[in-house]
């Protein structure tokens, strides 16, 4: 992999994974664009190790953007005092239970991942992911959410913002989006909305890497590809980190909708594309290489995998 390759993906890993963009449709049509550029096409079996490793940045980027909140949920939940009453051990008990119903719907998903893959992997249908995605930030605007705290939020808003969750796999479907639009239309407040859509990205990423470390085969990747996917992981968790704080102002200001005018704008334009040609890859849309994929049919490769790693990114990781 190219070192300013692997910088420009993880740049935009970074700022798209945590704002409700999209990050899996910014990276496939940066991908595109790539693969234009270079005059290749992108094999969807490829580089797994990359996404893993671009992942587990933005994972770290959670984890360190919210670390005195861990600490004092830590404290909470052992006991150690002193500690302030939102941190004490029976709501911290309660906002893991709650993340996990709104996991559990993920569940089909891991289940069905082949075939979904297979179904949705095309330009034209990331095009109408950011549609989606742009209808739901646009009813934000007369959303102001509620006073629902960890304390006061039920099992069922959990399961709601779960559902809202399952659909993120999509291509061009921001998960934050969703997620946090859900939790509005809920009652949640402001700031826990994005608090708990964060808090389930953790088991989101971690469970969506797992299930992409079983196909990823280590002979795909050459040793000197390596430290390019790493620095590009380090990218992606420091603008992520910056990009977390930017959800929350935005939020906050009741600002969420003024991405959905980026997004109609963008999913028009890669639906235009996909249409005018973009979702044809060596005589096969990119759809029919992942039924390929999914079958098992092994296909000749032109490309010099010495020189260069392909990026894909499993589904399931998207925010």
């Amino acid at each position: 992999m190219k070192w300013l390759e692997a910088i420009l993906l993880g740049l935009v890993q970074g700022v798209t994974e945590f704002l409700p963009v999209s990050s899996d449709g910014h990276l496939k049509v940066t991908q595109s664009l790539l693969d234009l550029a270079n005059g290749r096409t992108t094999s969807g079996e490829d580089a797994l190790f990359f996404d893993i490793v671009l992942h587990i940045g933005t994972l770290l980027a959670i984890l360190i953007y919210y670390r005195s909140v861990a600490l004092k949920s830590a404290r909470g939940l052992l006991n150690i005092e002193p500690v302030v009453p939102i941190y004490n051990k029976s709501i911290i008990i309660r906002a893991c239970v709650l993340a996990a119903i709104a996991t559990a719907p993920l569940i089909p998903y891991a289940i069905l991942k082949k075939r979904l893959e297979s179904a949705f992997e095309s330009l034209t249908i990331t095009g109408c992911g950011f549609l989606v995605t742009a209808t739901a930030l646009l009813i934000t605007y007369k959303l102001s959410g509620g006073n629902k705290g960890p304390r006061e939020m039920k099992w069922y808003d959990a399961l709601l913002i779960g559902v809202a969750q399952a659909f993120a796999p999509l291509p061009g479907v921001s998960r934050s989006g969703l997620t946090i639009t859900t939790a509005l239309a809920l009652g949640l407040d402001r700031g826990w909305s994005v608090g708990f859509s964060l808090l389930i990205a953790i088991p989101a990423i971690t469970g969506a890497s797992v299930f992409a470390i079983k196909d990823f085969d280590p002979k795909s990747t050459p040793a000197e590809a390596y430290a390019p996917m790493i620095t590009g992981a380090i990218v992606a968790g420091v603008v992520g980190y910056f990009a977390i704080s930017w959800l929350a102002r935005v939020v906050r200001g009741g600002k969420l909708w003024y991405y959905s005018v980026y997004l109609v704008v963008l999913g028009f334009a890669v639906i235009a594309w996909g249409l005018a040609g973009g979702d044809r890859r060596g005589g096969k849309s990119t759809g029919v290489i992942a039924v390929d994929r999914a079958q098992g049919i092994e296909r000749s490769r032109s490309i010099d995998r010495t020189t260069d790693v392909k990026v894909s990114r499993p589904r399931g990781l998207d925010f």
